[in-house]
């Protein structure tokens, strides 16, 4: 789970507000938004940190199991880098 780190797409643009994140793909033009949870992991990938760090910040910040945290940022993330908004790098 950590032979790869992930950042942010050069073709995506976020803003980040009180309810949540909304994400511009700036080449189709696209907008994707998100809950809270969904913002944290964003600037979690934005500070360049593992999933598993992810996946223990959100464990801890909402007060749920690593186990069941790392199955739902495993499942925003794919959902990211499925629309081009991350990408992921062989480290």
């Amino acid at each position: 789970m950590n032979n790869f780190s992930l950042t942010v797409s050069p073709e995506a643009s976020a803003s980040i507000h009180d309810e949540g994140i909304v994400i511009l793909h700036i080449g189709n033009g696209c907008l994707y938004s998100s809950n809270g949870t969904g913002a944290s992991i964003w600037r979690a990938v934005e500070r360049k940190l593992s999933l598993e760090a992810i996946a223990e910040e959100i464990g801890s910040a909402y007060q749920i199991g690593v186990t069941t945290a790392r199955e739902h940022v495993v499942s925003f993330v794919a959902e990211l880098k499925r629309h081009a908004l991350i990408q992921q790098e062989t480290l």
